[in-house]
């Protein structure tokens, strides 16, 4: 069966966060959500805004290696809705963890979309801290860490990441034995044998 061409839904995803916080600087516009006093559209806006610049790089660079990963291996618009929907299941933390606090950014998507990849494709080369480890390991690698991270005094909202996970793993789950992997699996296939195929004739002699 044909799949979706492949669109750089990730990459765009990115400019757009990118493009968000260029306007936040020019504007002053806070998108942050606030549970006890922002207005409900606000939840919605905050998943595209950042806090500062640094905030914005590292969440762009996990859209950009992990999502772009997964769209490869599903399609932009699984990709997508596993971004959104992992974001927006993060923001319920504002509600029990941060009630008179902001949220602001798009690592609970991020997270998730981690997460849905390391669930999907457990031995995809990822990264983690820089290091190259199998995505199974980044995922454990990322849960300490939010898990540390819950007994520390920071401004990182640990708790929205974790729910992030876990929306993303739950799909992640459901893709492995959803119609998605039949529709990809033999794609996918060829391209690693090919793969090995120029490897053996020009990296093995």
């Amino acid at each position: 069966m044909e799949t979706e061409k492949y669109n750089y839904v990730a990459l765009k995803l990115c400019g757009l966060l990118a493009l968000i916080y260029g306007l936040q600087l020019a504007t002053g516009f806070n998108p942050g959500f606030n549970a006890s006093e922002s207005p409900f559209w606000k939840f919605f806006t905050s998943i595209l805004g950042h806090g500062s610049l640094q905030h914005l790089l590292n969440n762009i660079f996990f859209i950009a290696l992990f999502g772009s990963l997964l769209e490869r291996y599903t399609s932009g618009k699984t990709f997508l809705k596993i971004f959104l929907g992992s974001a927006l299941f993060a923001n319920f933390s504002a509600f029990i963890f941060f009630p008179t606090s902001y949220i602001i950014g798009a690592s609970g998507g991020g997270m998730g979309i981690m997460a849905a990849l390391a669930v999907y494709k457990p031995n995809n080369v990822g990264l983690a801290m820089g290091v190259p480890v199998p995505m199974w390991a980044a995922l454990v690698i990322y849960i300490l860490i939010d898990f540390a991270g819950l007994t520390a005094a920071n401004n990182v909202a640990n708790e929205a990441h974790l729910l992030g996970i876990l929306a993303g793993g739950f799909v992640g789950y459901n893709l492995r034995d959803g119609k998605e992997v039949e529709e990809t699996s033999e794609e996918f296939d060829d391209w690693e044998k090919k793969i090995r195929e120029w490897e053996e004739k020009w990296m093995m002699k």
